[in-house]
């Protein structure tokens, strides 16, 4: 088991609402040594706090035989828009107990700038204005624009929403 763990440098571009997936791998790279007691473990760190990545690979120490090798996919929704980190941890035994971390940072971005104006028209009528900016050409991304292909507004129930054009 090698210290190399491995992600691209840049995650290119990562939005607030899209879904953040890794794929964590482990491989017995030797030809006649087996891997014991192997535990990976994942978190995501976001600007406000930690959130545990849960996989399969969570809570049960396993061996890899020599060429062998262990996976899994974690995801969580991104909710916050700043820095985040990857942080993955590999522990294994080997003359006593061994383990290696990485950190990988990633940013995410808000694609849409959204404002909403309301003004009140007497007391059985208030006109709602909302504002959709792309903010990703100003953001210096590289991500390019983003296309809205509809917009609509949805009221609370008892409400009725008429368009104005």
């Amino acid at each position: 088991l090698s210290s190399t763990l491995l992600l691209p440098d840049s995650f290119g571009v990562i939005h607030v609402g899209e879904t953040f997936s890794a794929y964590l791998g482990v491989l017995n790279s030797s030809l006649d040594m087996s891997v014991r007691g192997l535990t990976v473990s994942s978190q995501l760190q976001t600007p406000s706090r930690r959130i545990v990545l849960p996989s399969r690979l969570d809570n049960t120490p396993c061996d890899i035989l020599p060429c062998g090798g262990v996976d899994a996919v974690v995801s969580r929704r991104l909710e916050e828009v700043g820095p985040h980190i990857l942080r993955v941890e590999v522990g294994y035994i080997s003359n006593g107990s061994k383990s290696l971390r990485k950190f990988y940072r990633f940013n995410v971005t808000v694609p849409l700038n959204i404002t909403e104006t309301v003004t009140r028209s007497g007391d059985a009528k208030c006109l709602v204005s909302i504002n959709v900016e792309n903010v990703m050409e100003k953001q210096g991304t590289g991500g390019g624009a983003v296309t809205v292909s509809s917009v609509a507004f949805e009221p609370t129930a008892g409400l009725v929403a008429e368009e104005i054009k």
